[in-house]
């Protein structure tokens, strides 16, 4: 039996209130945290995606991590319809009713002029800008609060998260504001699109050419670049934005995320995703319009047109996993490589990050000439770059 309801209300410009079944489970308060039918792209693998990233961070980045566990909640549809049965039991992260402001709220309530974020919009598949919110009053002053800011900004890069808005982070409210663990990590680009592989790859290589280092700049990039500094269009993506700055504040946060993920690298080939419950059914990732139609839109006629059209369907789920596997330690192994070269970047004082390449590093660090992008091998252990034998890159830990 349930003890109450967590009531989580969104601010933003996109307005919601969620009503989450409480309960006591061995004397821990845990939230059951449903799918929604109107929350866009709602697959069961939204859940897996919560369960899976919360063992990894808690066992590999931050121990404070909540863990999420797959759940079935035989009442809520006629308490609230608008949920499926399915979701995830997660342990509350203020058991004693601590008090939480999100970032949102907290600038709302401390306006700062150079961050502007009173109209942003919660959308999915978008990225948002933290590199006012870093450079903000509120972080410069508190070192630590910085540091965790960007450990969880990193954290969301890691599982290529595509909804990481301003009411993601979460502070403790008291004397002093203390970060709450992560939380939420149902939008996981991995875990997108189980049934349409084809979007998920352009997912993935969009989330990757967004902060990606090319070997050297070509004549196009250079004219694009030159056409955006004319008409005053930022150039850099959001992703990179964000990234470089974090390196540039906080290099040691940058290795201590790098360490950690070295350790998983080695362990993610023994982490196994599998289904023997039976969790996952048939699915469609755009049967949430229907869901939407129905009750946000209110529309009758639309809901059963949808209805109607879009079906759901059984798919191949070990195949799946295995993709997903594979996904999550190809992008990883890439992600590592490309922290390095940003830090060692600093490390070499390139100050122009967001317009770094491979071949301007090699220049400086006196590289001999001729290097091309067939003779860079990655030794997987240091990840350093080198020419045959020779090693052309630093090793972190010097």
């Amino acid at each position: 039996e349930k003890i109450g309801n967590l009531k989580t209300e969104a601010h933003s410009q996109v307005k919601s209130t969620k009503h989450f079944p409480i309960y006591m489970i061995d004397g821990k308060k845990m939230i059951f945290k449903p799918l929604s039918k109107t929350k866009p792209l709602t697959t069961p693998f939204f859940a897996y995606s919560e369960v899976y990233w919360s063992y990894i961070i808690t066992n590999y980045f931050d121990s404070r991590t909540p863990r999420y566990y797959l759940a079935v909640s035989k009442k809520i549809e006629k308490e609230q319809p608008k949920y499926f049965e399915q979701g995830v039991l997660v342990e509350s992260i203020t058991p004693n009713d601590e008090k939480l402001i999100n970032l949102y709220d907290y600038f709302n309530e401390n306006p700062e002029p150079s961050v502007d974020i009173k109209n942003y919009i919660n959308y999915c598949m978008t990225s948002y800008d933290y590199t006012k919110i870093l450079l903000s009053n509120f972080i410069t002053q508190n070192n630590q609060l910085g540091e965790e800011l960007a450990y969880q900004i990193l954290l969301s890069m890691l599982r290529q998260d595509q909804n990481f808005h301003y009411e993601n982070i979460n502070f403790f409210e008291g004397k002093d504001l203390s970060i709450a663990p992560p939380i939420d990590f149902e939008f996981s680009t991995p875990f997108l699109y189980p049934d349409k592989l084809d979007r998920c790859r352009h997912e993935e290589m969009k989330y990757i050419d967004s902060f990606n280092i090319d070997y050297e700049e070509d004549e196009t990039s250079k004219s694009f670049k030159q056409l955006c500094l004319e008409v005053n269009f930022p150039f850099h993506s959001t992703l990179k934005s964000n990234l470089c700055l974090i390196v540039r504040l906080y290099p040691n946060i940058v290795l201590k995320f790098i360490k950690n993920l070295d350790r998983l690298i080695d362990d993610l080939p023994y982490i196994i995703i599998n289904d023997p419950d039976n969790y996952i059914g048939p699915l469609n990732s755009d049967y949430w319009k229907v869901g939407h139609a129905y009750y946000k839109d209110n529309d009758l006629e639309k809901y059963t047109d949808l209805k109607q059209k879009i079906k759901l369907d059984y798919i191949d789920k070990e195949a799946t996993f295995h993709r997903i596997s594979s996904d999550i330690l190809n992008f990883s192994n890439w992600l590592n490589l490309i922290l390095k070269i940003y830090l060692i970047s600093y490390y070499e004082e390139i100050e122009d990050l967001e317009n770094l390449t491979i071949n301007k590093l090699l220049t400086k660090l006196n590289i001999i000439e001729n290097v091309t992008i067939a003779d860079v091998n990655i030794d997987k252990k240091e990840l350093k770059l080198r020419k045959g034998n020779k090693s052309i890159m630093p090793n972190l830990d010097n």
